[in-house]
C-alpha cells in the first residue's frame, strides 16, 4: 500500500488532489522507478507524468516529475488513447532521488496459477475525491496463454475506474506478482499483467558497458538492492518486508530464509548480468537436467535463474542447488566488468561460505572451497595472498595467521540520505608493513 501511487498529467499549476488530472495508479518497483500500465501514461501529454507518492505514514503526500523511460509494446505514432495491447506495461523514471518504499516484487513467472486469490492496491475517484483502496480478487485462468499477450483473469470484486497500473500481490507469497490492466465493462473482475512480462523489454542493440545500458537490468538490480540494504541499514521503524515473513512464518520446505533471500538477491544484482540469455539458459540446464522448465519470457537476470530453479524443483529449490547456481553465477562470463565486480564476487562467495556452514556437510562444503580456489586462480588479476590463504582454510579446514589489513569502503546511498552501504576487504602485507599486491 505504501509503495502504491498515483500518475497524474505533467504541468504546473495543479493541485495534488485535483482529480481531473488522475490518470491512473502505479507502484515503485525500486528507487526513484514506478511501473504502470502504459495506456494509462499514454492518456497524458508527452513523456511526462507526476507522481504522486505517499512520504510514509501520517506525513502527507507529495509530488515528483516522471520520465517515461519505456512502453510495452512500443506504439510509437499511434493515438494515445484507445486501447492498450498487452503486455501493457511502463516504467517511469523520476526526474529527482525522493525517499520512498518499495514493493516486493517476485523472481518467479507469475502467470500459471490454476486457482487462488490475490490482492490489490490502486487510486480512484470515489465522491469526487481522490481515494486509495484495495482489495481482494480471485485468479480465474489466463487469457492468451504462452504468448506475449498473456494476461491473468480475475473475478470477485468490482475493479473501480483509475486502480489499472497498481500492485497485485500474491498474499501466500507475500510478492507482488502482476499489475492490474483492466476491468470488465459489466460484472466482476478483469485482468492483470504478470510482472514478469517486464523480460520482453528491448535488448540493447550494442553491447552494454554497464548495467544503466540496459533497462531491465537497472530496475531490478536496483529492486534487490535496495531489499537488501534496507534489512541491514532499517533506516525507520517500519518492518522491511523480510520482517514482515518471518511474522507469518516461513513455509515449509522453504531452502532460504528471509533475510537469506534478500542478501542472496542483493548480492547477485551486484555482478554483472549474464552474458546473454543462452548463457544464463545454459546454466539452468547443466543444474537442472531433464527437469529443466524454461519460464517464458526466458530469464533474462540472475533473479530470474533463482525463480526458474524454484519452479523446476520442489520445496523451492535444495540448498545445495541454490548454492551452485551462486558459484556458477559468481564464475559466469561477463558482458562487462566494473571497478566493483571482484569484490561483488567475494561478497557473493562470503554469503555462500557462510549460508553453507552446518550444512549440507563437510564434503559438500569442501568442493565449494575448491571451486573458489580455482575462480581466484583464474582471476584475470589473480588471487590475493590474503583470499587464496582464506579460501584454502575453508577448503582443507586449517587455520592460519597470515599478516592482514583491513580495508574499509563506503559508498553514499543515493535513495537514504546520510546512509551509506559499506564494504569489508582483507589484504596482506609484506614484510615493511606495505600493501602486497
Amino acid at each position: 500500500m505504501a509503495a502504491t501511487v498515483r500518475i497524474h498529467r505533467a504541468g504546473p499549476g495543479y493541485a495534488l488532489d485535483e482529480p481531473g488530472t488522475f490518470l491512473g495508479s502505479g507502484f515503485f518497483i525500486a528507487p526513484n522507478w514506478v511501473l504502470t500500465c502504459a495506456h494509462v501514461v499514454r492518456s497524458g501529454e508527452g513523456n511526462e507524468v507526476r507522481v504522486v507518492y505517499e512520504r510514509g505514514p501520517g506525513r502527507g503526500t507529495s509530488a515528483v516529475a516522471g520520465e517515461v523511460a519505456t512502453v510495452l509494446p512500443d506504439r510509437a505514432g499511434l493515438p494515445a488513447r484507445g486501447t492498450w495491447p498487452s503486455p501493457d506495461l511502463a516504467l517511469v523514471r523520476l526526474r529527482e532521488p525522493v525517499d520512498h518504499d518499495c514493493a516486493y516484487v517476485t523472481e518467479r513467472p507469475a502467470a500459471y496459477y490454476e486457482e487462488g486469490v490475490v490482492l490489490y492496491s490502486g487510486w480512484s475517484v470515489v465522491g469526487g475525491e481522490l481515494r486509495r483502496l484495495s482489495g481482494t480478487c480471485t485468479v480465474q485462468g489466463t487469457l492468451g496463454g504462452w504468448s506475449d499477450d498473456e494476461q491473468i483473469r480475475l473475478g470477485g470484486d468490482v475493479l473501480p475506474p483509475g486502480v489499472s497500473g497498481g500492485p497485485v500481490v500474491d498474499p501466500v507469497r507475500g510478492e507482488v506478482v502482476g499489475v492490474l490492466k483492466s476491468r470488465t465493462d459489466r460484472g466482476l473482475g478483469g485482468t492483470c499483467t504478470g510482472v514478469e512480462q517486464l523480460r520482453s523489454l528491448p535488448v540493447p542493440a550494442e553491447e552494454t558497458a554497464a548495467e544503466h545500458d540496459d533497462p531491465y537490468h537497472a530496475v531490478f538490480h536496483a529492486h534487490d538492492r535496495y531489499h537488501r540494504d534496507r534489512q541491514r541499514h532499517p533506516g525507520t521503524d517500519r518492518s522491511t518486508w523480510a520482517d514482515v515473513q518471518n511474522q507469518l512464518g516461513a513455509r515449509p520446505g522453504r531452502a532460504l530464509s528471509p533475510e537469506e533471500r534478500t542478501q542472496l538477491l542483493g548480492r547477485l544484482a551486484d555482478l554483472p548480468p549474464a552474458a546473454s540469455t543462452r548463457a544464463l539458459l545454459g546454466l539452468l540446464e547443466s543444474l537442472l537436467g531433464d527437469q529443466a522448465a524454461i519460464p517464458h519470457p526466458a530469464p533474462r537476470g540472475w533473479r530470474d535463474g533463482l525463480g526458474a530453479l524454484y519452479e523446476s524443483s520442489r520445496q523451492d529449490a535444495a540448498l545445495d542447488l541454490v548454492l551452485d547456481y551462486a558459484m556458477r553465477a559468481m564464475s559466469a562470463e561477463r558482458p562487462f566488468v566494473t571497478p566493483g565486480t571482484r569484490a561483488a564476487e567475494r561478497a557473493l562467495w562470503e554469503w555462500v561460505r557462510q549460508t553453507a556452514e552446518g550444512r549440507p556437510g563437510p564434503a559438500y562444503r569442501r568442493r565449494l572451497g575448491q571451486q573458489w580456489i580455482e575462480r581466484l586462480q583464474l582471476a584475470p588479476r589473480g588471487p590475493s595472498a590474503a583470499e587464496a590463504e582464506a579460501a584454502h582454510g575453508t577448503a582443507h579446514g586449517a587455520g592460519r595467521a597470515p599478516r592482514l589489513f583491513v580495508l574499509l569502503e563506503l559508498e553514499q546511498l543515493g535513495w537514504e540520505p546520510g546512509r551509506c552501504d559499506w564494504h569489508v576487504s582483507v589484504g596482506q602485507a609484506d614484510r615493511r608493513g606495505r600493501a602486497a599486491a
